[in-house]
């Protein structure tokens, strides 16, 4: 019995010490370190220097074909300077123009023998103003006249106011001037464009004069109407005197 038992325990023993054997790793044997021989560096061959490379052209893309471009208009010439339009007149200038050079046609002097010197330039100056075709309304200058004389032609005009010239002296023509508010004494001269070319100008006037003959003076109100062409000629004239009174010393 007690051999029985041994032969058990034995067994048993042996049977622990071969699973302890089966669950413990087998050792490894470590290999002592190698001592790496050192690397060398490959040689590094020398490249000769190679110039650079053209930039390679722009790829071109193919267009599709157009249509061809009409013609081109002829180029236009721009006109010449002198078919500018001139600035238009100041109505006050020439207002002031007229006036003038026709109060100056009795400042002409008389010599010892009774000439006169200077008469004919400036009834000439005066005709400078007017156009060949001018149309002139004037008052009557004699008793037997009624209502204005119509004078047609720069010739007819001129006779005129050659009669003007010898007839009458001490011509003094004044623009009516008008004071408001502010204003004191401005001249007012009305102005329009007229529909053919040119301007029409119209202004009030106060009109004195003396006969040559006998020195008598005159005066009365008025009114002087001009239409100028593009020329800046005047090709109407209207002369308008009304109320016509002697001056008498009182």
């Amino acid at each position: 019995m007690r051999r029985l038992i041994a032969i058990v325990v034995s067994i048993l023993i042996t049977l622990l010490a071969l699973e302890f054997q089966a669950q413990t790793p087998p050792a490894q044997t470590q290999k002592p370190p190698q001592a790496q021989a050192p690397q060398t560096p490959p040689a590094q061959t020398q490249k000769p220097p190679q110039a650079p490379a053209p930039p390679a052209p722009p790829a071109q893309t193919q267009k599709p074909p157009q249509a061809p471009a009409p013609p081109a208009p002829p180029a236009q010439t721009p006109p010449p300077a002198a078919a500018a339009k001139p600035p238009a007149p100041d109505p006050l200038q020439l207002a002031e123009d007229w006036m003038t050079r026709w109060n100056n046609l009795a400042n002409y002097s008389l010599s010892f023998e009774g000439k006169e010197v200077g008469r004919e330039e400036l009834v000439n100056k005066m005709m400078e103003l007017y156009a060949p075709d001018v149309v002139a309304e004037v008052p009557p200058h004699d008793d037997e006249q009624i209502g204005p004389v119509l004078l047609r032609g720069s010739t007819n005009v001129q006779k005129w106011v050659d009669k003007i010239s010898r007839t009458q002296v001490k011509l003094l023509y004044i623009q009516r001037r008008q004071t408001k508010k502010q204003f004191e004494g401005t001249k007012l001269v009305y102005s329009t464009p007229l529909p053919w070319g040119g301007v029409g100008i119209s202004f009030e006037i106060i009109a004195a004069w003396s006969r040559r003959e006998d020195r008598r003076k005159f005066t009365g109100p008025g009114s002087v109407f001009l239409q100028y062409n593009a020329a800046g000629k005047i090709d109407r004239l209207r002369l308008y005197v009304g109320e016509i009174a002697e001056v008498t010393a009182l």
